[in-house]
């Protein structure tokens, strides 16, 4: 697949599920739909809503897209009323699938995470923790998720198909972010320890509800 593709792969994930959350999306915007503070700015697509407006960007390479984000970031700073939210869709270098893993061989990997983190290895431990995010992915999401998954395009699967909540897919988002910059040698980048036990959190809670018999 290549990096287009895989870029609009995303994009679609990504207004698909903000459709189904009531918002009005627009891909490749008009001029005129666009506030006068975006200026010389074309996001890749607008949804439009409430609480706030987004304006949605994708980009192939985490790196490269940096000093843009920042810019931009400072701008979006000033217009309460709009998030910009940047989501990576780097290419990869191998599309077969990928062997699937059992439910009862999670809480191991999971351990493995926390032994990680108690030796004071966060990076590490985020890597393997995103690890097992896309495991819990394809095993709740087998058709979908049967591929290497891009980081963005993961999350935003998941949120699409209810798996995490949209308040777990944000927090998810800025977590990608730090995952993206470690896994693509950024060896500069410290990893908090509360970030690695927040993406655990929210992976037990994944896995608890996912077991739990639906409401009749």
């Amino acid at each position: 697949m290549s990096a287009t593709e895989r870029e609009r792969r995303v994009l679609d994930l990504i207004t698909s599920r903000l459709k189904a959350e009531g918002y009005d999306v627009f891909t490749q915007p008009a001029r005129g739909l666009l506030p006068a503070f975006m200026r010389d700015y074309q996001p890749d697509a607008i949804a439009l809503g409430r609480p706030r407006n987004i304006a949605i960007e994708v980009a192939r390479d985490d790196t490269a897209a940096r000093p843009k984000a920042a810019a931009l970031s400072e701008r979006f700073a000033q217009s309460p009323d709009w998030e910009l939210r940047i989501v990576y869709a780097p290419e990869g270098s191998d599309d077969r699938p990928v062997p699937g893993v059992t439910r009862d061989e999670i809480p191991a990997a999971l351990a493995r995470v926390e032994t990680l983190l108690a030796a004071d290895h966060p990076e590490a431990a985020l890597l393997l923790g995103w690890s097992v995010l896309e495991a819990i992915g394809r095993l709740l999401l087998p058709g979908a998720v049967s591929r290497p998954q891009p980081a963005g395009q993961l999350l935003e699967r998941m949120a699409l198909e209810g798996v995490v909540t949209p308040d777990e897919a944000d927090r998810l988002r800025q977590l990608a972010n730090l995952r993206n910059q470690i896994a693509h040698g950024a060896l500069r980048v410290r990893v908090p320890r509360e970030a690695v036990a927040e993406l655990m959190a929210i992976l037990r809670t994944v896995l608890a509800e996912s077991e739990a018999p639906a409401a009749s």
